[in-house]
């Protein structure tokens, strides 16, 4: 089965990023699970003081669900 990239923009103050992600599961819940740390994802940038930590703990946060980074 193929792999799915999804694709995400985060924004933090004035900052802008758009991040790709690549599903590392083996099951089909990868809608489902990108759909939820979508959702969650706003918790993540609650504690985060500035943009740098907020990329970082975003990709972490990702990771969490089954995503890894796509750097391109």
């Amino acid at each position: 089965m193929a792999k799915q990239t999804y694709i995400i923009d985060l924004a933090f103050g004035t900052w802008q990023n758009q991040i790709w992600f690549c599903d590392i599961g083996e099951d089909e819940s990868a809608e489902r699970r990108w759909t939820d740390a979508k959702q969650a994802l706003e918790d993540v940038g609650d504690h985060c003081s500035n943009s740098n930590e907020f990329f970082n703990e975003a990709v972490k946060h990702f990771e969490k669900y089954g995503f890894i980074r796509i750097q391109r």
